[in-house]
């Protein structure tokens, strides 16, 4: 049998296409170093280049009430820290003055670059109450501004009561969308999550963001990302135990289904007071994981992605033709015909053919007779091997709905000689994630860039790395 070269054109059908969640971290976790084993440090909100966070550790004042519950502790003040530039450690931790009082102060939410804080506080700070639990001196929030770094023009907001609590503000950096929650009377568990606008100059009556966001247990803490996401604690939605962290964010003037962060955030003990930097890369978050509250600095462990190429479509489609072969070289009932070596024949001296899977093919190229099918003349015969590009592969579909659960995997990834062993994920819209099979909910329309990188086990050149894309179009309906 003779064994020719032939030229084959391959036809490639380019496509592009666009948190955490299994055994691979996709954030890095830390504690800080100021934290104390035997207090609480909770609720860290961005200020200045540290945080601002909540601690009942003793302040400077010459007398420090306690409560006089049973389990009595001292009340919570503010105090600001930053990390020293040559490491990792914090300073240590220095009384927010002007804000905190001899009974309870935070968390806070600082806004308008800065220069105004809202912020949690007893409704009354005069007076000594022998309990600061006392009927009436309920959590309200406050706000004030910043002049000459001292804060003055303390303000509180209209709708602090004395019969239940407002508490945890988030409030937007132009200081016109206010979230916080609260126990008043007709919600739907213990603490919900309320907002208030800022317009004409007075803050609206609070309202409930309902059951898309609160459960008939409690939610607490919330944090809105200039995204538009909101992440909140909460002890429903199947929480793991006590509470974990959510994220939701509007789509269309409603709510999507709180989506658990789950691990690292996210465990069997309190996980609460989440904030993260514009990038969604970063941030701080509180836990009692270690018994006490402590706080916990992440970042993601997912490293950047490099020199992504458009990821091919595995079509297996050919073009088959023999140089030197015309259709003038046979003559009368004599034809020339290809046979795929899948059942397909094709009567032509050129030929398109798509195999339906990868394999190895015998491929020929024969003279037949058309009037009886037989084979005159093997003009060519050669081995075709169909395989798929050698690169990293999403599989997933090319439209989706905001708001609905879209899954990806990179099962279909191939590489020779190559043993991958981690798989990482962009999906264009600041989120990533780590694992061959991930997903990812879309909560804006648009077209989105998700790209997979995948990185292989070390070797005598190191660890290399594959990167393709895609494009998934995503629409309100």
């Amino acid at each position: 049998m003779k064994r020719i070269s032939a030229h084959i054109i391959c036809f490639v059908f380019g496509l592009s296409f666009r948190i955490i969640l299994i055994a691979q971290p996709t954030y890095n976790l830390e504690k800080l170093n100021f934290c104390d084993p035997e207090l609480d440090e909770f609720s860290p909100a961005y200020f200045e280049d540290g945080i601002v966070f909540c601690s009942d550790r003793k302040n400077n004042f010459w007398v420090t009430y306690t409560d006089t519950s049973e389990d009595s502790r001292q009340l919570y003040d503010l105090y600001f820290t930053k990390p020293i530039k040559e490491g990792k450690k914090w300073k240590s931790p220095e009384p927010l003055n002007g804000l905190n009082t001899l009974f309870q102060e935070g968390p806070a939410c600082f806004y308008n670059g800065n220069n105004n804080v809202v912020y949690t506080r007893n409704l009354y700070t005069q007076k000594k109450f022998g309990n600061y639990y006392k009927s009436g001196n309920t959590l309200g929030l406050f706000f004030a501004e910043r002049i000459n770094n001292g804060w003055t023009n303390i303000i509180s907001f209209p709708y602090n009561s004395e019969e239940y609590n407002i508490m945890h503000p988030a409030i937007t950096d132009d200081g016109k969308t206010l979230y916080f929650s609260s126990d008043m009377p007709e919600g739907f568990g213990g603490f919900d999550i309320y907002v208030s606008y800022y317009r004409h100059g007075k803050w609206t009556k609070p309202v409930n963001l309902g059951l898309n966001i609160n459960s008939n247990k409690d939610e607490v803490f919330p944090f809105i990302h200039s995204s538009g996401r909101l992440f909140f604690s909460s002890k429903g939605w199947n929480s793991r135990g006590g509470f974990d962290i959510f994220y939701s964010q509007q789509v269309q003037g409603a709510w999507i289904k709180p989506q658990n962060m789950k691990e690292p955030f996210s465990s069997t003990a309190d996980d609460f007071g989440l904030i993260i930097d514009k990038y969604l890369q970063s941030g701080y978050f509180s836990s009692s994981r270690n018994k006490n509250d402590d706080i916990f600095a992440f970042k993601s462990a997912i490293t950047e992605f490099e020199n992504c190429t458009q990821q091919k479509e595995n079509k297996y489609c050919y073009v088959f033709y023999e140089n030197g072969t015309s259709e003038g070289d046979v003559k009368g009932t004599m034809k020339y015909e290809w046979d795929f070596g899948d059942g397909t024949k094709v009567r032509a001296v050129e030929a398109e053919h798509c195999y339906e899977k990868k394999g190895k093919y015998i491929v020929q190229l024969n003279v037949i007779d058309s009037l009886t099918n037989e084979i005159q003349l093997n003009q060519a015969t050669y081995e075709l091997e169909v395989d798929d590009y050698e690169q990293p592969y999403i599989n997933a579909p090319d439209f989706g709905i905001i708001g609905q659960t879209i899954n990806f995997d990179a099962k279909q990834t191939y590489l020779k000689n190559v043993r991958v062993a981690k798989y990482y994920w962009e999906f264009g819209d600041g989120m990533k994630s780590i694992g061959e099979t991930v997903n990812h909910v879309f909560y804006n329309e648009g077209v989105y860039d998700v790209k997979l990188q995948v990185e292989t086990t070390p070797g005598r050149t190191g660890v290399k790395k594959y990167c393709v894309y895609r494009t998934i179009s995503i629409s309100n309906q």
